[in-house]
This record gives C-alpha cells, sequence and structure tokens, in this order.
C-alpha cells in the first residue's frame, strides 16, 4: 500500500466503520483492516491518520487503537517464522514513534 491521500482517505473510510454498533458495517470493516495489515506500509498509513491534524478525532483515536492492536499481535519477531511487519516499516516506526507520541494530544498519547 503506497501513502498516498486516496488511500488514507481508504484507510479513514473502513476506520470510521469499525466505530459502527451496526454490526453488519462494523465486521466488514475490521475484516478488510485484518486482510491488508500484512500490506507494507499498513502500520505507516495509520501513524500518517493520527498525525494528521485535519482528521476527525474519532478517526485519529481509532487509528491510534488499530495501531496499538497491530503492534501488539505482530511486533514480536519468532524464529522460523515469516516476520509479519516488514523491516522497513519496522526501521520507521520506530524513527517516528517518539516524536509522534509527544506532539499527539492527550487521548492519542493514552493509546
Amino acid at each position: 500500500m503506497e501513502i498516498t491521500d486516496e488511500n488514507l482517505q481508504t484507510l479513514s473510510n473502513f476506520l470510521q466503520q469499525t466505530l459502527s454498533p451496526d454490526p453488519a458495517v462494523r465486521k466488514p470493516a475490521e475484516k478488510f483492516l485484518e486482510s491488508v495489515e500484512g500490506n507494507q506500509n499498513y502500520p505507516l498509513l495509520l501513524l500518517n491518520l493520527v498525525d494528521k491534524a485535519d482528521a476527525e478525532q474519532s478517526i485519529r483515536v481509532s487509528s491510534a487503537i488499530t495501531f496499538k492492536n497491530y503492534v501488539k499481535r505482530n511486533w514480536r519477531v519468532i524464529d522460523d517464522v515469516p516476520n509479519k511487519i516488514h523491516d522497513q516499516d519496522r526501521q520507521t516506526v520506530k524513527q517516528l514513534i517518539v516524536g509522534l507520541m509527544l506532539k499527539s494530544p492527550e487521548q492519542i498519547q493514552k493509546q
């Protein structure tokens, strides 16, 4: 996944749908996010949304939560098992995360 405005908008729309109380809307959006989380640049797209000042606060928080859960599930490297996070993405996240946390609103920092 390239980091483009179109991909950010698509991801934003699916994150918005995950907030729906209607399972018919929420479940397909969650499935979509699970299906694309192995793509290169996925965590960087999430962090771009977290950092996007003109995005709705609910989208920024949802993106932070999705990123947190993604890292919990995939960050650990296990011998003889394919790495679930691309090495380049891993390095970029390490470079960006502290600065992003320090400048993010408190509600996002908590995530």
